[in-house]
């Protein structure tokens, strides 16, 4: 008993990095973008900025702050992809695959805290972005200890990441980073939506360990994004409150699956041993996926990446033409450019039909501790269907 209490206790502390969940945890609806995150982008940041955070508190940022903690690898991520990683003097263990994070110091806790908050302290931060995985009794002792808290809303969209680059930006005073994040952000995903212009939409299924995104949520998005369905979209199964479910093998058996998505966080084998499995057309016909872990599973910048990929595993001609068309570089989009590309600046652990060996991402608190949240819940009785 107490090892599933443990499993509980972490994965609900750990759930929000992903921030894939239809409203923030707590049970408050969430609020439009408008009030979410600044969501009209400055290319000068204007101090002092302020903002309403996930908790209702209007937080303000006297000036541009010169050394930031981040409670969570999305932030963490996007700082880096923002320009502004010189800044950060503190990360969690999950952000440890990320260039420089040797240099941060770890503000993780030990046993059943995912944030040490003396740690957290101890670096006397201008500012500590919190993801909504941070509980708010959290956030409430590094405020009373006088540390300036962001602590920012869950995710279901592209759209809200976009929104929240340009927050962040805002926030720490990158705000032409921020910008021209967003820039190549959006000039991906239109890629993506013109080479699936006119395409069957295939069928794919995202799995790890047994749990399944539902429609509404982030990782959901990315794969229709790419152009895909989600086929659980109609499936008749039982969502947490983050809107991932257990998928049994008799639901697979019912499903046409033509792709299977896979996440590069879960060791081999990857793909259930079950006939129910095994005789989808994906397995049959060895169209599988395996994305990284981390990008897959953080509402960050890097995210465009796990589309770009989708989008040439199941459009390749058109993506390249599709590139061509918006980018004006015939040869960006071609299998071979995009395969250089994957190692260079996704890890290389995005794979199409050959599973990878192992994960060098470092691991990362995303939709494997959503798995486990999603089994804990199931576990503590208090899944219930949408």
């Amino acid at each position: 008993m107490a090892g599933t209490r443990t499993t509980l206790v972490v994965a609900l502390l750990l759930v929000g990095s992903l921030a894939a969940v239809v409203a923030p945890v707590g049970g408050a609806a969430a609020p439009s973008a408008a009030t979410n995150t600044a969501s009209t982008a400055q290319e000068d940041c204007s101090f002092p900025f302020s903002a309403t955070d996930a908790t209702g508190t209007e937080v303000t940022v006297e000036g541009a702050p010169d050394s930031v903690v981040t409670l969570g690898p999305a932030s963490a991520q996007t700082m880096v992809e923002l320009g502004a990683d010189a800044n950060i003097v503190g990360a969690t263990q999950y952000a440890n695959y990320l260039d420089g994070s040797d240099s941060w110091a770890n503000v993780s806790g030990s046993g059943r805290a995912f944030v040490s908050v003396e740690r957290v302290v101890a670096e006397q931060p201008d500012l500590v972005l919190a993801e909504n995985v941070v509980p708010d009794d959290t956030v409430e002792r590094l405020r009373n200890a006088g540390v300036t808290v962001y602590k920012f809303r869950s995710a279901n969209s592209m759209e809200f990441v976009y929104d929240k680059v340009n927050l962040t930006g805002s926030l720490v005073g990158a705000c032409e980073g921020a910008s021209e994040t967003v820039e190549w952000m959006q000039t991906e995903v239109e890629v993506v939506q013109r080479a699936a212009e006119g395409q069957a939409s295939p069928k794919a299924l995202y799995v790890f360990y047994g749990s399944t995104p539902g429609p509404n949520t982030y990782i959901s998005d990315l794969i229709t994004t790419a152009g895909a369905e989600n086929v659980v979209a109609n499936a008749d199964l039982e969502y947490t409150q983050a809107g991932y479910a257990r998928i049994n093998p008799e639901v697979v058996a019912n499903l046409t699956v033509e792709w299977l998505l896979l996440n590069s966080g879960q060791p081999e084998p990857r793909v259930p041993d079950s006939p129910a499995y095994q005789n989808t057309v994906a397995v049959q016909e060895n169209q599988t996926v395996v994305l990284n872990s981390n990008y897959v599973s953080q509402p960050a910048p890097r995210s465009v990446y796990v589309m770009r990929n989708l989008s040439q595993a199941w459009f390749p001609e058109a993506y390249a033409e599709a590139n061509a068309t918006v980018r004006g570089d015939a040869s960006a989009g071609t299998t071979a450019t995009a395969t250089a590309t994957a190692t260079a600046t996704d890890g290389g652990q995005t794979e199409t039909s050959t599973p990878t060996t192992g994960s060098e991402d470092g691991g990362s608190p995303g939709f494997g501790v959503v798995a486990a949240l999603v089994a804990a819940l199931s576990l503590a009785g208090i899944a219930h269907r949408t």
